[in-house]
């Protein structure tokens, strides 16, 4: 009888290795991503979302070997776009950098094995194989805006921007706080171009704001001609844009895709491993610094010239927003001129 016990224990503990060894075996081994781009590779937005999805495919998240194809300057067309994109049965992930919720939504239920993934604002949630991230640089954008409040001589403090939408709204408002944290005398100047990208609009409203006397102006349409010609101090984001002004920048809030990413791969990876459908929550989702989601990076041309005072403020601010010591409002609202 024991006899008997141990043949039978042992055959069941072999049958679950082999069960164990075989479901290992079919573990994916290759993923392929489409990028679908609102604008070219070589826009500040879309060059961050390339460098960190390269960044991702060197690391091989959970040994695969990742291959990402790119279609550019993709926006009204967007649902055509995703779908042929997903009709060629070539696709694990089809990961689109702005507010393509409303293509996706007509595209998703037709292809319920792919995940499809929006970002940023003026999408609205779907869940199931549609997931929405976001890239919050309210605190890296909260430093600089203390850079500009010790470094303004005139105490007016200026932001150029696009839209009013919730992800540049949270670095504007972050900027212009950290501003007041350190200087409560300043003042802020607000123009929204109306425009993802129009130099000629851009580099009248800096002209206008320097007119009524900002001399640190957060440049988020990622235009830098003026602040070069003028010589004020202008501040970059998303990569650092000290290369295009190299004069005028002081710093750029980064912006890295890589948490974002991970987790979309992570959601892909445990619904092909367990052969569940997809459940992406509806919800966005955003990383903070701490979790690696971005950085400050100062200027080329003022890494030497930055007052020590500053310097040391840049650091210990810093690295208290990432120690979670120090907390930063992730206010999303309209911002306005005083």
């Amino acid at each position: 009888m024991p006899g008997k016990i141990t043949t039978t224990l042992f055959g069941g503990l072999s049958a679950l290795v082999l069960m164990a060894a075989a479901a290992h075996a079919e573990d994916p081994s290759k993923l392929r991503i489409a990028g679908v781009l609102s604008a070219g590779k070589e826009a500040p937005w879309e060059t961050s979302f390339i460098t960190s999805l390269n960044r991702v495919i060197a690391a091989k998240p959970h040994g695969l070997d990742i291959t990402v194809d790119y279609t550019e300057n993709v926006y009204d067309n967007a649902e055509q776009v995703f779908r042929t994109y997903a009709e060629t049965g070539d696709y694990d992930i089809i990961f689109g950098d702005t507010a393509y919720a409303d293509a996706i939504e007509k595209v998703k239920g037709d292809f319920p094995n792919i995940l499809f993934v929006m970002s940023g604002s003026g999408n609205h949630g779907l869940g199931g194989n549609a997931a929405w991230v976001f890239v919050h640089a309210h605190e890296p954008a909260f430093v600089m805006g203390e850079m500009a409040g010790k470094l303004t001589k005139s105490n007016v403090v200026g932001a150029v921007s696009t839209y009013p939408a919730e992800d540049t709204n949270d670095q504007i408002n972050a900027f212009f706080a950290g501003a007041k944290s350190v200087n409560p005398a300043v003042k802020q100047k607000i123009t929204y171009i109306q425009s993802w990208y129009d130099p000629t609009k851009a580099n009248e409203a800096t002209s206008a704001q320097i007119a009524a006397g900002a001399d640190m102006i957060y440049q988020m349409s990622g235009t830098f001609e003026v602040c070069e010609q003028k010589d004020i101090g202008c501040f970059g984001n998303y990569v650092d844009m000290s290369a295009f002004a190299p004069k005028s920048v002081v710093a750029s809030a980064t912006v890295n895709w890589d948490p974002q990413i991970d987790w979309v791969i992570d959601q892909w990876w445990s619904a092909k491993t367990t052969g569940a459908k997809f459940d992406v929550p509806k919800d966005p989702k955003w990383f903070t610094w701490a979790e690696g989601s971005g950085d400050v990076v100062i200027g080329q041309g003022w890494v030497a010239k930055l007052p020590a005072d500053v310097k040391t403020m840049v650091d210990d601010s810093s690295a208290a927003i990432k120690s979670g010591s120090k907390k930063v409002e992730l206010n999303l609202n309209e911002v306005k001129s005083e």
